[in-house]
């Protein structure tokens, strides 16, 4: 499995690698987060739709506990050979006829540009809160584009349309990627490595790399599709000062080594 995921970018595993018991756990604490009214919560273009909620480890109990499970942790531990932490974790939601697109991007330039991490030294593991259809918004790589390092550098300035009174770090959020990576590139390498859209129900795990090519298209059925997400980052990558660094909530000022835990809370 590790030799898949460095070869392609990504790795999509089954329902069976949580236990329905824990998956439950998660979703029972999913709407709160989604109800609470904070700067944690993305909004979509038309001011009503959640979008996104960031942060969700530092806020709710359960949330922090799911990263220490072994399943989570050691596979983070694995890949990246270096004891973790998560830099950062959010809920992103594709409401029904309603969830917006992301535009094609890599997400480590996020991370560079904003954060100080000087490694694309972490991982991504999103957990299907819904069936990922591919009517429902699934996320859509580019082969074995992490291989090709960063393949952008310059922002778009300004700030996106519907968003133009908020504050600057939520460009780096919204459906108008501020680091858009040009047609002519993915064409390029989608020609050469093909497209894949990873779909499956809901409790499959999806780990992929920071600088794998990816973008969503909006949702345009019936069906929500919601993903839980965390991204670790290795101890020894640990963040530089930047000199406007982005709130908390998107970049986890704790960099202490999560260690493992056995069993997720049923408290909620």
């Amino acid at each position: 499995m590790i030799e898949r995921y460095r070869r392609d970018g990504f790795l999509l595993l089954p329902p069976e690698y949580l236990t329905q018991t824990v998956f439950d756990t998660i979703t029972a604490a999913v709407p709160h987060l989604l109800a609470e009214d904070s700067p944690r919560r993305i909004m979509e273009r038309d001011e009503t739709t959640v979008r996104s909620v960031y942060g969700v480890h530092q806020t709710d109990s359960i949330m922090a506990e799911v990263p220490r499970m072994p399943a989570l942790l050691g596979a983070a531990r694995q890949i990246l050979g270096d004891d973790v932490y998560v830099h950062q974790s959010k809920i992103n939601l594709k409401a029904p006829f309603a969830g917006d697109q992301w535009e094609w991007h890599q997400d480590y330039i996020y991370w560079l540009q904003s954060d100080g991490l000087r490694k694309p030294d972490l991982v991504n593991v999103a957990i299907f809160l819904d069936e990922v259809t591919e009517f429902n918004g699934p996320l859509t790589f580019v082969k074995a584009s992490h291989r090709s390092g960063l393949l952008t550098r310059i922002g778009a300035d300004g700030m996106p349309l519907g968003y133009e009174d908020a504050p600057a770090w939520v460009a780096t959020l919204t459906a108008d990627e501020k680091f858009q990576v040009g047609t002519s590139v993915v064409e390029e390498m989608a020609r050469a490595n093909g497209l894949v859209s990873p779909k499956g129900p809901a409790g499959s795990m999806l780990f992929f790399d920071p600088n794998i090519l990816h973008a969503s298209a909006p949702n345009i059925s019936p069906f929500r599709r919601a993903m839980l997400m965390y991204v670790f980052n290795g101890v020894r990558n640990v963040p530089r000062d930047v000199s406007d660094p982005r709130p908390p909530f998107l970049a986890e000022p704790d960099t202490t080594p999560l260690q493992p835990l056995f069993s997720v809370s049923d408290s909620k």
